[in-house]
Parts: C-alpha cells; sequence; structure tokens
C-alpha cells in the first residue's frame, strides 16, 4: 500500500514495525499482572501499523488521482487472498466510523521567536493532512490552541470589531475559514477558568465536501449552573484515560460505563416487564428459572458476553460460545449475572469473588517471564471469528482460512419445513385471500381472463398441490380472474369473496387491532394487542394484515409473531419512542459492500464458498441478526438457521435508536423503532462481491469498472421474481435447496450478476401479476372497514 500510495503524504521512508510476537505474547507467566504487561506491550506493537493503515486506507479511496488497482496490485505483491484484504479493509484499520484517539494542535511553539511557525518551518502534509482531517469530517476530536484571549486577540479601531492573530494560521485553516471571529472570542472571555473552549460542529452542504463550520456557543452556551463538580477519583487511570472504543454489537453505548450500562439496562427492563404479555413473563420466568441451575449455555442458549479492562475501562465483549465452558470455570457463580428479558449472561470479576481459588496462588510473587507455553488448540471462537490467521503465511490462489467450528457446508439448512397457510386447499385460498370457493363452480364471462389451473397452484406456492374438489380450483381461478379485472370491490362476486358475507370472520370481533398508518410517507399496516400498548407489529402487505385477522392469530402479539416467523414473511416488530429522527451522525468512508473487491477473471473456489459461509454466520451471530430474520424471504431464509425466533421475541435490541429504523407518521410526538440491516449487511448475507470488469473507470471507488456478482440473490431480485406470493413457500423452499446443493458441490455454482438473478427467477411471470391484484383487493378492504 505505500508503494501504490500517489504523493505519499508524510515521512517517505517506509517505517518498519515490531510484530506482536517479539514482545514475548506467545509464552507463559506465573502472574496475571506479567501476562497483561506483555499482552499489552504486544497489542500496542500494532498500533502505529494499524494507524498508517488506515491513512493508506482512506488516502487510496479518496484521493487517487488516476485509477489504480490497488487492492488487487496489493494482493499479489503480499501474496495474500482477496478475502483476507477485504477483511483488513472492513476492520478497525479501514472503518472510519471508528472514533479515533484525538489530540491539541497548538500553534503557538516554539515559543522561541527566534524559530517561528510559519509556512517554512510547518510540514506541508501536516497542512494538507489538517485540513481535509477537518474538511472531510472523520472522526478525530482536535483541539486547537490559539493561545492567551488577552496577548493573542488584539482589538483594532474605535469599534473594537476588528482584531489580529499574531500566531501562524496553516494556509487549509485559512481556506476553510475555521477560525475565531470577535463573537468568539467574546463568548470565551465570559467563561471563567484558566482554559476554556467551544465546541464546533460541521454542516453539509448541498454540494459534496461543501462544508460549513457552526460554532455551538448560542445552542449549547456555557451554564455555570452545570459545570461538572471536581471530586477526588478512587482511580486515575479510570477518570483520565481516554475511552476505548467499544465491542460492535454488544450493547454497550460509546463512552457508556459499566455502570452506566446496567442502569440503563435496569430502566429498560422496568418498562419491558410493564408491557410483558402473560405468556411472554411465563417464557422469561422458565429461561431464569434454567439460568439459575448454573450450568453454561449450550449451542442454542443464551449468548454470554464478559467485561474486560481495556484502559482502564471495562468494556463488554462477546465471549465466543465455543469458549462458555471455559467461561463459566473461570468465574464463579458470584461473577455471573443473567437478563432473562434478552437471554444475555454478564460475566466480571469485578462482580464478586469466585467460589475458588486457583491451584497457581502461591506462584503471584514470582514474574515468570519466558516460561514455555503449551497449551491444547483452540476450537475457535464464534463472535468474533478467527476467519484469518494472526499472522497471515503467502496463501495460493483461492486458498483462505476457515475456523474450525464453523460448518464447511449448510447442512442445517437441510429439511427444513415452514409453516402452510392451512391443512386443506379450501381453507389456504379463503384464510389469504378471503376466496370463499362454495360448494359449486359458478358461471363466468366468456370475456374474463382466467389463468390455467396450474398458474393457481404456483400462486399458492405449491403446484403439486392437493385439491378436494376440482369445482373448488375452479372456482378459485375465476376468483383470480375478477381480482385481475376488477377495479372496485362489488366488481368481485359475492358468492366468492368473503368482504361480501356478513357471517364471514372480517365482520366478527377481531382478535387484535389492525390499523392503517402512513409512516415516512409510506402506508403500513400496524397491528398491536387489543386495549394494550407495547409491541407492535408492522407489514406493509394488506394482504398479509387481513390473514392475521381471518387465521385468528393472537390475541397476544407474540403469537402473531411466532406465525410470522413460521411462514418467513417480513414484517418489523416495533417500539415506540419519543425520538423522532436518528440523529446520530456516523462518517462511513466509501468501500465495497458484501464481501469485497475482487480482481478481474476472478472464479470463487469450494474454499471460498466456506469462507463466505462462516463469515455470513458470525454476522447472524450477533445482535443484529434480529434484524435479518426480519427480514423475511431469501436473507430470512438464510438467517432462520442461525438466529432463534427467541431473539426476535425480545423485541429491538439496546442499539435500535443509533442502528434502526425510525418511521413517522410526521404529526405524533412519538414513532416506531426496530432495527434493520444495511445495504452493506444485506450484501454479506447474500455473498456479494464486486468483481472487475477489466475497464478503467474514474468515478469508480477502485479506479476499475465493477460488476456485483453474489452467491444468493439480492432481496430485490426475489422481490420480482414468480416465486414472491407473499411468503416462503414450498416452492421457494425447493428451489433454495437445488441452489444451496449446487454450492456444496466439490466445484461451486457461478456467482451470478444481478440481471441474472432477475432473468433466473422469474420463472413463472404470470405470478405476480396476480400477487398485485389481491394486494389491491386486500387495500381496499382494509380502507373501507378500517378508514
Amino acid at each position: 500500500m505505500w508503494t501504490l500510495t500517489p504523493q505519499n503524504p508524510g515521512t517517505q521512508e517506509r517505517v518498519e514495525y515490531p510484530f506482536p510476537h517479539r514482545f514475548g505474547y506467545e509464552k507463559a507467566f506465573f502472574t496475571e499482572a506479567a501476562a497483561r504487561t506483555v499482552a499489552l506491550r504486544s497489542r500496542h506493537a500494532f498500533l502505529p501499523l494499524i494507524g498508517e493503515l488506515s491513512m493508506r486506507f482512506w488516502y487510496l479511496s479518496v484521493f487517487s488521482s488516476t485509477p489504480i488497482d490497488w487492492r488487487e496490485k496489493v494482493c499479489q505483491r503480499a501474496r495474500v487472498h482477496p478475502q483476507w484484504l477485504a477483511d483488513l479493509e472492513a476492520s478497525v484499520a479501514g472503518d472510519m466510523g471508528t472514533p479515533r484517539l484525538g489530540g491539541i494542535i497548538d500553534f503557538t511553539v516554539p515559543a522561541d521567536t527566534r524559530f517561528p511557525l510559519d509556512e517554512v518551518t510547518l510540514p506541508r502534509t501536516f497542512d494538507w493532512l489538517l485540513g481535509q482531517i477537518i474538511a472531510r469530517g472523520m472522526p478525530i476530536p482536535l483541539y486547537i490552541q490559539w493561545g492567551p484571549l488577552e496577548t493573542t486577540f488584539h482589538k483594532i479601531g474605535a469599534t473594537g470589531t476588528s482584531f489580529t492573530i499574531p500566531v501562524f494560521v496553516p494556509r487549509s485553516l485559512q481556506k476553510l475559514g475555521f477560525l475565531p471571529e470577535p463573537s468568539e472570542i467574546a463568548y470565551l472571555q465570559r467563561i471563567p477558568g484558566s482554559v476554556v473552549f467551544s465546541r464546533w460542529e460541521v454542516r453539509r452542504g448541498t454540494q459534496p465536501f461543501e462544508p460549513t463550520y457552526h460554532s455551538l456557543r448560542d445552542a449549547e452556551p456555557y451554564d455555570p449552573s452545570k459545570a461538572p463538580i471536581t471530586t477526588h477519583a478512587t482511580s486515575t487511570i479510570e477518570t483520565s484515560a481516554p475511552f476505548p472504543p467499544v465491542e460492535p454489537g454488544s450493547g454497550q453505548r460509546t463512552g457508556e460505563t459499566m455502570t452506566e450500562f446496567f442502569s440503563r439496562r435496569e430502566k429498560e427492563n422496568v418498562h419491558r416487564a410493564s408491557r410483558e404479555t402473560p405468556e411472554q413473563l411465563q417464557r422469561r420466568q422458565q429461561k431464569e428459572a434454567n439460568a439459575a441451575r448454573g450450568g453454561a449455555p449450550g449451542k442454542k442458549g443464551a449468548r454470554v458476553y464478559v467485561w474486560e479492562k481495556s484502559n482502564g475501562h471495562f468494556i463488554r465483549m462477546a465471549g465466543g460460545r465455543q469458549r462458555y465452558d471455559d467461561i463459566w470455570e473461570e468465574y464463579g457463580p458470584q461473577q455471573r449475572r443473567y437478563d432473562g428479558f434478552r437471554d444475555e449472561w454478564d460475566v466480571c470479576e469485578a462482580f464478586g469473588s469466585p467460589a475458588e481459588q486457583d491451584d497457581g496462588d502461591e506462584h503471584d510473587s514470582q514474574d515468570g517471564f519466558g516460561a514455555p507455553f503449551t497449551q491444547e488448540e483452540d476450537d475457535g471462537d464464534d463472535v468474533p471469528s478467527q476467519l484469518l490467521p494472526e499472522r497471515p503465511e503467502p496463501l495460493e490462489e483461492g486458498e483462505i482460512t476457515v475456523p474450525n467450528d464453523q460448518p464447511a457446508s449448510g447442512d442445517d439448512h437441510d429439511n427444513l419445513e415452514f409453516d402452510r397457510i392451512a391443512i386443506s386447499f379450501r381453507e389456504a385460498v379463503y384464510m389469504r385471500y378471503g376466496c370463499t370457493v362454495g360448494k359449486k363452480e359458478i358461471q363466468v364471462p366468456q370475456d374474463l381472463p382466467i389463468p390455467a389451473q396450474e398458474i393457481a397452484k404456483k400462486f399458492l406456492g405449491n403446484q403439486n398441490l392437493s385439491v378436494e374438489k376440482p369445482e373448488y380450483l375452479q372456482n378459485f381461478c375465476a376468483f383470480l380472474g375478477y381480482l385481475k379485472a376488477s377495479k372496485h370491490l362489488p366488481d368481485i362476486p359475492p358468492s366468492l369473496l368473503d368482504f361480501h358475507q356478513s357471517e364471514q370472520d372480517l365482520y366478527c370481533d377481531w382478535v387484535v387491532r389492525v390499523r392503517r398508518q402512513t409512516l415516512n410517507g409510506k402506508l403500513c399496516y400496524v397491528i398491536q394487542e387489543t386495549g394494550r400498548e407495547g409491541l407492535y407489529v408492522l407489514v406493509e402487505s394488506a394482504t398479509t394484515a387481513l390473514e392475521v385477522v381471518r387465521q385468528g392469530w393472537g390475541p397476544s402479539i407474540s403469537h402473531v409473531v411466532e406465525k410470522l416467523l413460521a411462514r418467513n414473511i417480513k414484517f418489523l416488530f416495533c417500539c415506540q419512542y419519543k425520538e423522532i429522527t436518528n440523529t446520530e451522525l456516523r462518517h462511513t468512508r466509501k468501500m465495497y459492500s458484501g464481501l469485497g473487491f475482487r480482481p478481474h477473471n476472478y472464479v470463487p473456489s469450494q474454499r471460498d464458498y466456506q469462507s463466505y459461509v462462516a463469515v455470513r454466520d458470525q454476522f447472524l451471530r450477533t445482535p443484529r441478526g434480529r434484524a435479518a430474520k426480519l427480514c423475511g424471504g431469501i436473507v430470512g431464509r438464510l438467517a432462520c438457521t442461525v438466529v432463534s425466533d427467541e431473539e426476535v421475541q425480545r423485541g429491538p435490541t439496546d442499539s435500535v435508536l443509533t442502528e434502526g429504523v425510525c418511521l413517522w407518521d410526521g404529526v405524533s410526538q412519538w414513532a416506531y423503532w426496530d432495527d434493520e440491516l444495511t445495504d452493506k449487511e444485506i450484501d454479506l448475507i447474500c455473498g456479494v462481491y464486486h468483481i472487475s470488469t477489466g475497464q478503467t473507470d474514474s468515478t469508480a471507488l477502485s479506479g476499475q469498472q465493477t460488476t456485483a456478482r453474489s452467491w444468493w440473490p439480492r432481496p430485490s431480485a426475489m422481490a420480482n421474481s414468480g416465486l414472491n406470493v407473499g411468503w416462503w413457500t414450498p416452492m421457494c423452499e425447493q428451489w433454495f435447496q437445488r441452489r444451496l446443493a449446487s454450492l456444496e458441490a466439490p466445484q461451486p455454482a457461478n456467482l451470478v450478476t444481478h440481471g441474472a438473478w432477475k432473468h433466473n427467477l422469474k420463472l413463472e411471470r404470470r405470478c405476480p401479476p396476480l400477487a398485485e391484484a389481491a394486494e389491491r383487493v386486500a387495500a381496499q378492504i382494509l380502507e373501507t372497514m378500517r378508514p
């Protein structure tokens, strides 16, 4: 990356960084203090290298003046697999959303006037880099020291509105206008104390990289009554050391201490308990009773998080399912806490004393540096998965290291059955579409376009479906013809549609409450327990909303969720919050989604497919996996063997207000919030690669034209296919199993482009128009009955 960077910023000499093994982390020590010291030295050895890599990633992706295929060249020169580089780019080294350590820039030094700070003494690259950090909103907190107020800024003239800055101001800050002005100086002079500062924010303009800088002195003025009270801290490290980044998906918020975390959780649990249904309460109490037995969670059991100190602060980290037994041996009962609302364990040495003391405590007085170290081979971890070796050796083309605990194939996906609409054909067409087929064949006009019987069966998701009586299928075909031809509900014969029949379920008391609501400019259907607030199910399909009513799902909202999951239907399971919009702005560097970039003529092997499965399932085991199961369709199908229904039933995760979706009607004081996947996460689940076409493109991310190819189709391709009739049908599962078998072959099936997926999945083109007609009629019914 060094040699590929045009006009290298910073020093022109390459710096050799020591690798962690030089500091002895591979050895064993008699005391924990000695082991921690070596571990910290080893970890710190990588920090300068990670910082250098981070700058190179950012520079190459943003400032490449010529289209260079730097990713492909890095893989060739370093002899690493493209997935290795893609994982490195997706790590903290390339993730520009991870907060960086900031600092103070003092333009008043050196104080010796014989060597003033000017354009000569200030490195050109520093001037350039400082301006780019500020202009592009990088997550690096900076404090600029301009000097003492009484000596640095001198008023000139009678009005006192002009002043000079005697210190040197870099050109980059002059161009940006990132300088204090009279009102800012007056504001700072009103703040007591020897050191004062003012917070600024960056506001983006209408054009790219056209930021405006705005002081927060008016929005957040200094208030003496809110000034922090100086206290004597029990630990200097705890209060003064910078707070390290939290582990993504752990539930701990940025800068949140362990005490604050559990305090917040306790308040949230009180709120959750107030809206629990009897079924949810019973399930939680059963889980708490099981947890009280003290055994380590199993493969499908609760998650375990370990609180470990980093830079003086406790950080919540996933324990790794393969290590649960070891964690239970290391931490005693008093050092473990169970949360039944989320089915999670928290373990920490600070919670209490272990039940048993280690046998080796008598050696605590010895340092034991350099003792031989032997251990059994680690079985691996599930979160985070060790996809790549710690010291990557040169790999042959197509080779990739896969963690031992991850399945090499998708055997867990075999023989998976989803619920059918109903047992009989007659019940199925009624429950889903409100079609009452009657006892006799009805007469239809000759000019009415009636679909063939095979099409009607495919529309129900099973072309091998058995029908009790021939006239049932004939009447259903007529019903479908009327759906397509009708513009209004009266156009459909009363004998075929339950809406026209007062004795049907639509005119009985509905088990749950269903209402229409426009959220974010789109019509949705909100389902909730009758007479009870709390959790809400949101569906976009009127057909699905009416099926909930006809099926009698409920009265608890958890029963509705259970049935939707059993059919792999897309929905949201929301909470209401007063926060209306997602106010946290997360800076992200442009990077390839999914599994990253691949060179021209890239042909994946079975090991590539296995590594994709490992990375995908690793992600699905995080709390973000809940959002995947809510997606339904192909994403929900890939998630169903990894993510349990219990994960969904618990409701939105702790990070919903920062990583979720906000649905608002534009008027209310409350909004609906739920977890939602990003496009990059969806591409990861579907196994999307961005493969070079061999053509240059100066506007592209890598300077090359790329095409997206994937192991599985994206949701948009499935939504427009003949397989999509609103739920995961037997035909969907048959197609899924055929594709899965081809991927698990010794030489897996080829990657497919998005356009090819759309073409290959058309299957039966006449089904989607029927689904659109059924949706239109269902929407008219709900508009009439629930205006």
